[in-house]
């Protein structure tokens, strides 16, 4: 393997065997090959690649598509089934949230256990020890058991280690998105620095925004098959096309996925003021599942109020599932002048806008607010009350949620530069 590859995969592949009863592993053990109880599932089927020294990948698909998989295999956590995947370098991963820490130890503890694995001994991590301490920022913390961590400061001590070892390799798995906005600007401007050191990154990601930022190239998987590896635009825009081919074909087949849910919402504890019935319509009244660029859509929602309230005002947040971009947002009733909403009072909210976003997959957010002089304070909310596709009519290899209808003008300049 030549000395600027750290990583060289030939004919990876990792097949599953699959069993519908439990009872179906021992009858599979006596059967001596004779019989089949099971059936195979196939992750990732003959993917080749090398990643140089310096270079950060990022790996998109599909859920299901063999992201994880592919990491893990290069991490050494899977075994392939066929195929051999060369590592040439220390590996450092942030795969699973929380993996590889014992929850009874202290952070403190867990961060010298992680140096040991990955073959450091206790003066090594004792150097490092205060930079790692201060880049998760947990402060004390560090000396707490990490069971009684939050999500954020699993991921800050998980990243501040994998940051901190002096790695050749750093394999990330959609682990930032569990950060705050502040967390991950450090974290990305540490990746950075990482990558000029001659850190190769492997950079597993919804996030096409981070992805285009973030990579020298990107690899695009579907089915566990290796479709294309190129420069981020081009790949970002093939797998574009396969969620849009994907929401067309769930489309004509009639199925309700391709509808509003509220099966993943998340909704906050109703403090005076409780949402109901949040739908999406189209300009027909009709409920909208897949929206089209440069249509009129509505968003209602009823609002049953539990104490009285003061300078109510409504919210409506459409946030892309696919970077890290908001977009629309909405209050009007501080306008209108509503001083005062009653206990027992039900009040009905609607939205209508005009779809302006790119295709791709987003979810709808709504909440209520009220405030008491300069404090302002929600009163209920409701993340990821529904989700929908956005496709148009035109193929638009834009990257990012909003189509802000750009026009560009390119005229020949009078005066000349040197």
């Amino acid at each position: 393997m030549p000395s600027d590859i750290v990583i060289s995969a030939r004919g990876l592949t990792k097949t599953y065997r699959l069993f519908s009863h439990p009872g179906d592993r021992i009858r599979q053990f006596f059967s001596l090959g004779l019989r089949q109880y099971h059936r195979e599932f196939t992750a990732l089927k003959d993917v080749s690649f090398d990643i140089r020294k310096g270079e950060t990948v990022g790996i998109i698909g599909r859920n299901g598509s063999g992201k994880s998989t592919l990491l893990q295999l290069v991490c050494g956590i899977l075994k392939p089934t066929s195929g051999t995947a060369q590592v040439n370098g220390r590996v450092s991963a942030l795969l699973e949230l929380g993996a590889g820490f014992n929850p009874e130890f202290t952070g403190r503890e867990n961060v010298y256990f992680q140096g040991a694995i990955m073959g450091l001994g206790k003066a090594d991590m004792d150097a490092r020890f205060d930079a790692i301490a201060a880049f998760a920022d947990i402060g004390e913390f560090i000396d707490q058991p990490v069971r009684v961590y939050s999500s954020g400061m699993f991921l800050r001590l998980a990243f501040a280690v994998a940051v901190n070892v002096d790695s050749e390799i750093l394999a990330v798995d959609e682990a930032l998105a569990v950060g705050d906005a502040g967390f991950r600007a450090r974290c990305f401007r540490r990746i950075g620095e990482l990558r000029n050191k001659g850190c190769a990154i492997l950079f597993v990601s919804h996030s096409m925004e981070q992805i285009n930022r973030l990579c020298d190239r990107a690899m695009l998987l579907d089915s566990g098959e290796h479709l294309l590896t190129d420069q981020p635009e081009p790949v970002i825009a093939r797998y574009r096309h396969l969620l849009r081919d994907e929401s067309d074909a769930r489309f004509q087949m009639g199925e309700e996925a391709d509808l509003p849910t509220a099966a993943d919402a998340i909704a906050y504890e109703s403090n005076g003021a409780s949402i109901e019935s949040v739908t999406l319509l189209d300009d027909a009244g009709q409920p909208a599942g897949r929206l089209c660029g440069g249509r009129r859509y509505r968003c209602a929602y009823r609002v049953r109020f539990t104490r009285d309230a003061r300078h109510v005002r409504y919210a409506m947040l459409i946030k892309s599932q696919e970077c890290d971009l908001g977009g629309a947002y909405s209050a009007p009733s501080r306008e209108q002048g509503v001083p005062c909403v009653l206990q027992g009072t039900v009040v009905s909210v609607e939205f209508e806008f005009l779809c302006a976003l790119n295709p791709g997959s987003y979810a709808l957010n709504v909440a209520v607010f009220a405030s008491e002089g300069e404090i302002e304070y929600a009163l209920h909310g409701i993340q990821g009350a529904l989700h929908f596709q956005v496709r148009t009519d035109v193929d638009t290899p834009a990257i990012g949620p909003v189509d802000f209808n750009c026009r560009c003008a390119v005229q020949p300049s009078d005066t000349a530069t040197a």
